[in-house]
């Protein structure tokens, strides 16, 4: 594989070109992991149990989302600035605190979880059994608290591949817990234990082989001890931002689920929630796509070759655009015997919310690509201005649509969110490519006057 991709691809697209191969093949395993967890969870449970179970994981994963810092991006950006420009230790400093803040506000959100729970009452309208399932499902939150940062440890020392073999692990794991659930009419509980397992197989396994490439990232001495310092005043406005953008994407993916459970009933957000599960699933490889080529965008731009980031920016968008207007044509089609197939009889009704969450599906593999430029370049506000445009937009739209229409009426507010999403990234992408090519003609010119 490394053999095609070199005579394929020129240097400076190599490693972007093979790392979106191995995220490519995480995204399988964790796609049809997705899949059958999908199908299994739909047969336990059925469209109220789905419901609730929707429920459970929306409140849970607003909770760590809003509290959470995405120090996958700052590992990205920094770290590799500073092994970039030869500062190493602030690059392992950076990385430490990053982990330790990650990590620490897990255990946070945990406790205003626990919190909420003992003083909240009229959740699940009252049942207790859901309120010890809801923070048992919390468990998980705490031990995937530093999945991304790893991820983005191992993108740095091109190990990518043990990020493979701990999807494959956490999938097989998820899934032999569902068949249980399954087979011994566990019911919720049972699925709620088989998320939980994997989200424990998937945290500790990326963590372990994330701290043993220590050395493939050119960050030897990763774990020998806490920082010395707090990251440097860049670092931190950088976290600040995204602490908040990272936030308000919370809202923006959970807040759907939250507000329809208020309006409709368990069932229909059973429906929507299974139909949204379908194209989430979707959504993997475009994810993929966006989280390979953020690492090289930020090595090509602080290493002074803007021209390489506009050439890997095109050619990753055409591919997420060829690839999105063939897949999503086709599940157009045939969205209904997929529904049938995947979830069962008892979720026929969910035809129509899948349908009209593809809109919004197609607007973000659109955007997928570029839309972490302005992080890879150090710039955390323009992901912010864009996710508060995009909840906005959905929040008005479900508000309108969901008491009439029900689950369809939220697909369509989903999808008029991720579309406000997209437009609004247009002018920051833009503009980030034109600083580039604005600094790639500078340094041009002053070679020129050197010369």
């Amino acid at each position: 594989m490394r053999r095609l991709i070199a005579r394929l691809l020129p240097a400076s697209d190599q490693r972007a070109a093979r790392q979106t191969l191995w995220i490519g093949a995480i995204t399988v395993a964790q796609l049809l992991a997705s899949i059958v967890q999908v199908a299994l969870s739909a047969r336990i449970l059925g469209p109220e149990g789905l419901g609730i179970l929707a429920v459970i994981i929306a409140l849970t994963s607003l909770l760590y989302r809003f509290v959470s810092l995405p120090g996958n991006e700052v590992i990205t950006t920094f770290v590799t600035r500073g092994v970039a420009e030869g500062r190493m230790k602030e690059a392992t400093g950076t990385l430490r605190f990053t982990f330790i803040v990650s990590q620490g506000l897990s255990l946070v959100s945990y406790g205003l979880l626990a919190a909420a729970v003992l003083a909240v009452s009229g959740l699940f309208g009252g049942a207790e059994e859901y309120k010890s399932t809801l923070l048992v499902y919390g468990i998980g939150g705490v031990a995937a608290a530093t999945v991304r940062e790893s991820m983005a440890l191992l993108r740095l020392a091109d190990r990518l591949w043990l990020g493979f073999a701990v999807s494959v692990v956490s999938a097989a794991t998820r899934v032999a817990f569902l068949l249980a659930a399954w087979s011994t009419g566990s019911g919720l509980t049972g699925v709620v234990l088989a998320y939980v397992a994997g989200d424990v197989i998937t945290g500790v396994g990326m963590f372990i082989a994330g701290a043993s490439s220590e050395r493939k990232a050119g960050l030897p001495g990763f774990l020998r001890s806490l920082p010395a310092k707090i990251p440097g005043r860049d670092v931190i406005a950088f976290q600040v931002g995204s602490f908040w953008r990272s936030s308000v994407e919370a809202v923006i993916l959970h807040i759907d689920v939250i507000l329809i459970a208020n309006i409709v009933s368990l069932s229909q957000v059973g429906l929507y929630r299974a139909a949204h599960q379908i194209i989430d699933a979707t959504k993997h490889p475009f994810r993929s796509i966006s989280t390979g080529v953020q690492a090289e965008y930020s090595r090509q731009w602080y290493g002074g070759n803007p021209a390489a980031v506009r050439r890997i920016s095109r050619r990753f968008a055409l591919l997420s655009l060829a690839v999105a207007v063939a897949g999503y044509g086709l599940l157009a089609i045939i969205h209904e015997p997929i529904i049938r197939i995947m979830l069962g009889p008892s979720f026929e009704e969910a035809a129509l919310p899948l349908l009209f969450l593809l809109p919004g599906a197609l607007a973000f593999a659109v955007i997928a690509p570029l839309y972490v430029l302005p992080a890879a370049t150090g710039r955390a506000i323009p992901h912010l201005a864009a996710s508060l445009a995009a909840l906005a937009v959905m929040v008005a739209a479900m508000l309108v649509l969901a008491p009439r229409y029900g689950a369809e009426g939220a697909a369509w507010a989903n999808s008029i969110g991720w579309i406000a999403f997209a437009a609004a990234f247009v002018p920051f992408i833009v503009a980030t490519l034109r600083r580039g090519r604005a600094a790639g003609r500078a340094e041009e010119q002053g070679g020129r006057s050197g010369g």
